[in-house]
């Protein structure tokens, strides 16, 4: 499949962290990226004060429901000033969300932001924890808009929480599948 932008096919890789936990999959997405976003309703939620605390000062809140290039531009100004080009996507995961978004609204939210950003700063990666919500969104987004490498680091057991707040196993495959359907559907 070629990305909506007519780049050569993202390399996507769906990797587990050797724990089952959040907390060492948020940190490793933290440190292997030059800047995280987090994309998010309430930043007050264990694991957006959890994603702060691990990024640090390369961390940049980007809050739900603006217009996608108000979005774009905060987070454009923030990758220039860090000069990062690896980003890491956080944010609410679709159980705090759903009242106000699907996760198909989320991916085409996220996807235009993106989609800006990279036009006038290409990113090189995107990587994100994968939860459903603003993790998954981030990574559609950059499998749709042709971020050259995009990395889905779970915990171990590929694990995910459902828009039912429960954490359930997946197979690396279905993961996949997940992104990829996503992608899919942001090109209809």
């Amino acid at each position: 499949m070629e990305s909506m932008t007519n780049h050569p096919e993202p390399i996507l890789q769906v990797l587990q962290h050797k724990l089952p936990s959040y907390s060492p999959r948020t940190a490793e997405n933290a440190l292997g990226a030059d800047l995280t976003v987090a994309f998010a309703q309430d930043y007050s939620t264990a694991g957006e004060r959890l994603t702060k605390k691990m990024a640090g000062a390369k961390f940049v809140a980007v809050p739900l429901g603006q217009p996608p290039v108000e979005a774009a531009r905060l987070l454009y100004k923030a990758l220039r000033y860090h000069d990062a080009r690896v980003l890491n996507v956080a944010g609410n995961g679709i159980y705090t969300l759903q009242a106000n978004w699907t996760q198909s609204s989320l991916n085409q939210w996220v996807y235009q932001v993106l989609a800006l950003v990279h036009e006038h700063w290409p990113l090189v990666t995107v990587r994100s924890g994968c939860q459903t919500g603003a993790d998954l969104a981030g990574l559609v987004a950059a499998y749709a808009c042709g971020v050259r490498k995009v990395i889905a680091l779970l915990p171990h057991g590929f694990i995910q929480r459902g828009a039912d707040g429960i954490d359930r196993e997946h197979t690396q495959s279905e993961i996949r599948e997940q992104i990829l359907a996503g992608a899919r559907a942001l090109t209809i």
